[in-house]
């Protein structure tokens, strides 16, 4: 078990599933699915094996049987228990909400006042990052919108990033160096992924100058799903006097994310994705000892609060004390499966879905094939056949998956609620597709 330090005293994942009760949030009893149809709580054996695991959890998905989703990468889907987390959280506001006196403000019928303090505990359990350091946000763009504005700088100031990362997280620093000159360097990531972590490294390391003030990069990058090296590159960003900042939409949920191992200044997630929480919720985290540096740009009454940690990042004013609810229903649907457990399973689908493919002569990967840079995405297309129709065959057959353009093809995000039956099914689509060119 790994232990984290807190300010709360729950120090092991072995506190986990005990925590979900929440008193500030009032979530009463464990949400009940029967009201949908489905089972009233998952409760996986631990002692059976992945397939058997895998198959029942996929029985607490509202997605229709016989279709495969494979565009988590986009939106995760949500069990019946983080659905009935919601549904239940806003009956439950709204009943009680004529009666909540304001007198204090843990346990509003509103976030975006509250600490939420124990949340962010479960939060930083799973990621392995001190409660303090965490704020709960919307999704990864508006963390990494407080961490762009937050910071004094000028122009000539370097960033240093790739030409790969996400709308979302590139573009508060594109708008930097339009408004305030700031020099903004994407470098050119594709050349460097057949050369593995040591050429991604060196890519990094000859873009950076004395003027480098950021190094902002994807732990996994959304279009064709690269595992850049992490830690390696946060620490040659503070090596150099830079702040490493990560963007960690497509990790946390697919991989085991580790924050103190890492050594990052500061971290974005987007739960709604792997995680397979509701759909607006989100996490910063940034380091104690570099909070000062990143101003308050969106201000309610503790913006000037430094004293409480991360706190003041979450004062974003009214917001949903249910998705608060269903992040935490998430965190301990996770929890009863094991991050290892998932990430093991997506990558078994992963090696079939590519040992597949490899065997269609037609079949072009535009996703990492070494080891070391794979994840559960993998982004194909067949010579002659436009991404788009590539898309809509597959989507025919009842598989979801999503265009990235001609030039990459379709991207597959193989998580917890797709199954090798379902790799099977793509890789049979595709072999009649390139039949057909």
């Amino acid at each position: 078990m790994r232990k984290t330090r807190s300010p709360c005293g729950m120090s092991t994942r072995r506190d986990f599933l005990s925590g979900l009760a929440i008193p500030g949030l009032t979530l009463g009893a464990a949400p009940t699915a029967r009201a949908l149809g489905g089972p009233s709580s998952f409760a996986p054996d631990p002692l059976a094996d992945d397939a058997t695991v895998f198959s029942a959890a996929r029985e607490q998905f509202l997605i229709p049987a016989g279709v495969a989703y494979c565009n988590t990468g986009t939106l995760g889907a949500s069990p019946l228990e983080i659905v009935d987390a919601l549904t239940e959280g806003i009956r439950r506001n709204e009943t009680e909400l004529a009666a909540w006196s304001y007198e204090k403000r843990d346990g509003e019928p509103l976030t975006g006042y509250q600490k939420l303090l124990e949340v962010r505990q479960l939060l930083g359990q799973f990621v392995n990052a001190p409660a303090a350091d965490i704020a709960l946000t919307q999704n990864a763009t508006m963390g990494m919108n407080f961490l762009g504005n937050g910071l004094d700088l000028a122009a000539g100031d370097e960033v240093v990033s790739t030409d790969q990362e996400h709308g979302g997280c590139i573009s508060i620093w594109r708008l930097l160096a339009r408004r305030r000159g700031i020099v903004l360097k994407e470098l050119p990531l594709g050349p460097a992924l057949p050369g593995g972590p040591e050429a991604i490294l060196r890519l990094f390391e000859s873009g950076m100058t004395p003027r480098t003030k950021v190094v902002m990069f994807s732990h996994i990058t959304s279009g064709i799903g690269s595992l850049l090296p992490a830690r390696e590159l946060c620490s040659l960003a503070k090596g150099r006097g830079a702040l490493a900042i990560v963007d960690g939409a497509q990790a946390v949920g697919q991989i085991e994310v580790d924050i103190d191992s890492l050594g990052c200044d500061a971290y974005v997630g987007s739960p709604h994705k792997w995680m397979l929480a509701p759909k607006g919720t989100g996490f910063l985290y940034i380091r104690r000892d570099v909070q000062d540096r990143f101003w308050t740009t969106l201000a309610s009454e503790q913006w000037d609060n430094h004293e409480d940690g991360a706190f003041r990042f979450m004062q974003y004013g009214t917001g949903s004390v249910p998705l608060v609810e269903g992040l935490v229903a998430a965190l301990g649907f996770i929890e009863k499966i094991g991050m290892a457990r998932i990430a093991r399973w997506d990558a078994s689908l992963t090696r079939r879905l590519r040992e597949g493919l490899a065997d269609i002569p037609a079949v072009r990967i535009a996703s990492p094939t070494d080891p070391r840079l794979t994840a559960a995405i993998t982004t194909f297309r067949i010579d002659g056949v436009k991404a788009r129709a590539l898309q809509d065959v597959l989507w025919a057959k009842h598989v979801r998956v999503r265009a990235q353009g001609d030039e990459r093809g379709v991207r597959l995000s193989a998580h917890l609620y797709v199954s090798p039956a379902d790799v099977d099914r793509v890789l049979d689509v595709t072999r009649e597709v390139a039949g057909r060119v």
